[in-house]
């Protein structure tokens, strides 16, 4: 059984405080398919991502374009150059996220500062935004569809007619009043009824959602929309000057691990590492392993399917120059005896499904988190939200921020 994972890209407090992480928690279940005890959880044996933010800087050297171009698939897994979407994903983002967490006169009266057509855009991408698996099915499903009147309005200014046609049929479904309350038009779906299954409105929905396109479809036609705009297209372009080291740092880390899936047979995850350049290689596997190190410590490390390339985190570490962090590494990996599992399905059953609930040995290779967090001083210990988080000291995305730099890698 895969045990999912979350990565998280906190934006500011309150995501901050809504994404706290144990560095202790670990999915493992016992031989009973029942999972393990769980420990008594303490305020301070508790670990949250702290963004590693920086502001805008003046001019980061980066070159504009001089004129528009076509929304490309491939250009969004560009390990050198940032596209488009994700410069419109900056500017707007942060509304995006209000979308949702705001009552909708709030959310609104928010967008009320930005001219017509940056008004628009963060509305379009709202509508991004809350396209699920199944596009507009899901969009009206979730709370992002509270705010489906507004992002009507919004497709008909930008002059998406066809789009518009099909949302306002859509929107047509819930009868002559839309309900922006959630309870209401939840009370639609199959999903509200005892046995959950699809009625007639799911399926008239769905296919409409079909016609109207997915969320990667939409993610070319906004970008087509801000190509139409000279005015909107030369304010978003000129942000790519502006962007922080972090920021592009982040941009770089996302399009190398995009491509893979550390869930494929090592085999494969090798010939994709091997495609790469030495100091790709290098960024891709220690982001791979930050990401599941702040999200549920090292022992998830080695329980996920990312636990596979621990024996190149190790050289990944040395080469950018974290001894320390390597030795704790190498720790977790003698743990695993002499031949380490490249196989995560071997390396569960013979060390993590071979004995019932959380062992001594679960705790040890735990106690590696803490052993991260306690270099260079120990942990912090941080207010945010009315609550006691903490900040730990691994020093790992600074030094590969530092690696990058180094290396010339950052994409403009």
């Amino acid at each position: 059984m895969k045990r999912k994972h979350i990565r998280i890209a906190a934006t500011g407090l309150a995501a901050i405080a809504a994404t706290l992480a144990s560095a202790s928690a670990c999915a493992v279940q016992n031989d009973s398919g029942s999972p393990p005890a769980k420990k008594e959880e303490r305020v301070e044996d508790r670990r949250v991502i702290i963004p590693t933010w920086q502001p805008d800087v003046a001019n980061n050297g980066c070159r504009l374009h001089a004129a528009p171009t076509p929304f490309s698939n491939e250009g969004l897994m560009s390990l050198t150059e940032i596209p488009l979407w994700q410069l419109i994903q900056n500017e707007v983002g942060p509304y995006s996220v209000r979308d949702t967490l705001d009552p909708p006169e709030k959310f609104l009266k928010s967008l009320d500062a930005l001219d017509p057509e940056m008004r628009t855009l963060a509305l379009l991408h709202t509508l991004w935004d809350g396209l699920g698996a199944d596009g507009l099915h899901t969009y009206f499903y979730l709370k992002s569809g509270r705010n489906a009147p507004a992002v009507r309005d919004a497709l008909e200014a930008a002059g998406l007619a066809e789009q518009h046609r099909i949302f306002v049929q859509a929107m047509a479904l819930f009868g002559p009043s839309y309900p922006v309350d959630d309870e209401r038009r939840e009370q639609h779906f199959g999903y509200a009824t005892p046995n959950q299954e699809l009625n007639a409105f799911d399926h008239r929905l769905l296919a409409l959602s079909k016609q109207f396109g997915t969320r990667q479809d939409w993610a070319g036609i906004i970008v087509g929309y801000v190509n139409r705009k000279p005015a909107l297209w030369k304010r978003i372009e000129a942000a790519r000057m502006k962007l922080s080291d972090m920021d592009r740092f982040e941009r770089l880390t996302q399009s190398l691990l995009a491509p893979i899936d550390f869930w494929k047979p090592y085999a494969e995850v090798q010939r994709r590492l091997a495609s790469l350049t030495k100091e790709q290689r290098t960024l891709l596997v220690l982001a791979a392993f930050n990401y599941e190190f702040e999200n549920g410590g090292v022992h998830q490390f080695f329980y996920n399917g990312e636990g596979a390339i621990a024996p190149d985190v190790y050289d990944a570490l040395t080469e950018i120059g974290l001894e320390r962090q390597a030795a704790l590494i190498k720790r977790g990996i003698e743990m695993f005896g002499s031949a380490y599992l490249r196989n995560t399905e071997q390396r569960r059953e013979a060390h993590f499904h071979n004995h019932d609930g959380w062992t001594d040995w679960d705790e040890q290779l735990s106690g590696l988190t803490d052993a991260f967090y306690a270099l260079d001083g120990g942990p912090q210990v941080l207010n945010i939200g009315g609550d006691r988080q903490i900040q730990g000291g691994p020093g790992l995305r600074y030094a590969m921020l530092s690696y990058a730099l180094h290396h010339a890698m950052l994409p403009c």
